[in-house]
């Protein structure tokens, strides 16, 4: 019997021709991450079973790992893999198609408002230019958990309010989460750089970008005092020059177009640079 769902992705491709990419949730990998699940599960109940019966029964770090966190991670997983069920992702030039057990949900490039990232480590953004120096994509390289797939994620929101979730169950999610990143900055840049340079301020969540520098809270950097911006631990780290601890660290996850973020800051430092006269007068000799 045919898949329902490969038929009606079947149907989508013979309406808006083939996709430039396509993503789905392989039959493999399915099954794979499904009886890890269920085996963390199964490892649980018979753990707790003997060491709560016939075990001492003590309870410390080692045993909360082993006891609980464990078999939690064997139903997290199992929940997300439900939930990514029958999923399939285009990519096209205007947009991303997303379909979904009959459900179908469009996202043009130039309608989304944002995009999160749930990256565990970066130690810089990759980006693309062209021949004349011009910045045309950046992206933050994305995770791919063994099984904690909670810990790794993209969110697309349209300006609408309309969200969407995609987790690295996906084939290739990698490189979904690189192609959504590359489209989206490509839409979302041009103004965000015309406000910089316009001197308008640009909000990333908590976190306050302009041509003076990066605001966040009731703090200021001068963007000549930025050392670096990177990812540890899914933590956003912004770096001051000469300091060893970061100026200011806060969930990547919860900042939205991370990515066009690391872009500003990589151009902003750029032209800092070589147009010293953008630089606070506080900050300029003579």
């Amino acid at each position: 019997m045919d898949n329902p769902d490969d038929d009606h992705l079947t149907r989508s491709m013979t309406e808006l021709g083939d996709p430039e990419a396509l993503f789905r949730i392989s039959r493999g990998r399915f099954l794979a991450k499904l009886t890890l699940g269920i085996l963390l599960l199964a490892y649980g109940v018979v753990a707790n079973y003997f060491w709560w019966v016939h075990g001492p029964g003590g309870f410390g770090h080692l045993e909360l790992l082993l006891l609980i966190v464990v078999p939690l991670s064997g139903g997290a997983l199992l929940i997300h893999m439900y939930r990514q069920r029958g999923l399939f992702v285009l990519i096209y030039p205007t947009g991303l198609l997303r379909l979904r057990r009959g459900e179908v949900d469009s996202f043009p490039w130039r309608e989304v408002d944002h995009v999160r990232v749930n990256v565990q480590r970066a130690d810089e953004a990759e980006v693309s230019r062209g021949e004349d120096g011009e910045l045309l994509a950046c992206w933050l390289p994305a995770d791919v958990p063994t099984f904690q797939l909670w810990k790794a994620g993209l969110t697309i929101s349209r300006d609408d309010g309309v969200t969407v979730h995609f987790g690295p169950a996906l084939t290739d999610y990698g490189l979904l989460a690189e192609e959504v990143q590359r489209r989206t900055f490509h839409a979302i840049w041009p103004l965000v750089w015309a406000n910089f340079l316009a001197g308008r301020s640009i909000s990333f969540g908590d976190i306050e970008a302009s041509r003076a520098g990066v605001r966040y809270a009731n703090k200021f950097l001068p963007w000549a005092d930025v050392k670096e911006l990177s990812v540890a631990q899914g933590k956003l780290s912004i770096k001051q020059g000469g300091k060893w601890l970061p100026w200011v660290l806060v969930d990547v996850n919860g900042i939205p177009n991370p990515h066009v973020l690391f872009a500003l800051a990589i151009e902003a430092r750029r032209t800092t640079v070589s147009h010293p006269e953008m630089e606070p007068k506080s900050r300029r000799r003579g």
